[in-house]
């Protein structure tokens, strides 16, 4: 008998740890194809994940995450610490994914890859990829994209993992890839100055969030790119994350058509029509930008339900 585990430190209202549950979904899936490992939401309070099809303890199930982690640390390095880099870089490293998954059958890389850009899309007046919505980070305050995935991959331990999905978000220094509502630091509302602070993070947390990247592929459109999940602001708005909570038991690809839910990004949206698909709540942060000149930082602001 497969007796449910509720992942009882993520909140569902939190986009990191949202973002947590899903990485855990995805690399138990690929970790273990033969079980039929699904997800739910299940309200405690707040919303937290649940996951059926498994028969493990919880320090077992830890150890598995670890052992599964799939991030091609090895492959992002010809780009560098961040993901600002030159159309015909990227183009190179797109081709070498493709390569990937041709000779070796393995579509890691390029899950990341179309996760992370596309070499179609340029900033407007300059030689880079558009990036997806996803990118907080890009060496300002020496805090780097793929540097950050780099020192994640080599400091988390099962210790970590099991704090992020049964403990307490105990945080360490550095390594944040800003996605917790907690890193908008904003000088107005704190006593002292934040950028004194240095940035903290639940590392295992941000770990499994980079694992659930691949659900949120970027795509080229008439009006440049974007990110599943994301809503673009108009002038003088930011764009906005949502995502569902779901009450019935999901597998990872229904989770991945749950995700491009057109219907969710809808300004007043018919939540009868949206309960149809297993919805029960539809959470919304905005992604802002913080600080002025080359010091500014981008975070998530709480969300809110819509």
């Amino acid at each position: 008998m497969n007796n449910p585990i509720i992942l009882r430190a993520l909140d569902g209202s939190n986009p990191l740890a949202f973002l947590a549950a899903l990485g855990t979904l995805r690399l138990l899936h690929l970790h273990r194809p033969e079980a039929s490992i699904c997800m739910k939401w299940v309200r405690e309070e707040v919303w937290r994940p649940e996951l059926s099809g498994l028969s493990l303890p919880e320090d077992e199930l830890c150890k598995s995450l670890l052992v599964a982690k799939t991030v091609p640390i090895e492959s992002f390095g010809k780009l560098g610490k961040d993901i600002t880099v030159p159309t015909q870089m990227y183009r190179e490293f797109v081709e070498e994914a493709f390569h990937v998954v041709k000779e070796k059958s393995n579509r890691t890389h390029a899950d990341f890859a179309a996760a992370f850009g596309s070499e179609v899309c340029e900033e407007e007046g300059k030689d880079r990829i558009e990036r997806t919505d996803f990118c907080f980070i890009t060496g300002s305050g020496h805090q780097h994209f793929l540097g950050t995935m780099e020192g994640l991959a080599q400091k988390v331990t099962e210790h970590h993992i099991s704090d992020a999905l049964f403990g307490e978000w105990r945080k360490d220094e550095k390594l944040s890839m800003r996605w917790d509502p907690s890193d908008a630091a904003e000088y107005a509302f704190r006593w002292g100055d934040p950028s004194k602070e240095g940035a903290r993070s639940v590392w295992g947390a941000n770990w499994l969030a980079i694992e659930a990247l691949p659900l949120f592929p970027a795509q080229p459109t008439r009006h440049g790119l974007r990110t599943t999940g994301f809503t673009e602001g108009g002038r003088g708005e930011w764009p906005q994350f949502t995502w569902p909570i779901w009450t019935h038991e999901a597998s990872l690809d229904t989770v991945r058509s749950l995700l491009s839910f057109a219907d969710l990004q809808q300004e007043g949206h018919d939540m009868t029509h949206v309960r149809l698909r297993g919805i029960e709540e539809v959470y919304r942060a905005p992604r802002v930008r913080i600080g002025q000149g080359a010091n500014f930082k981008v975070s998530f602001r709480p969300a809110t339900v819509v």
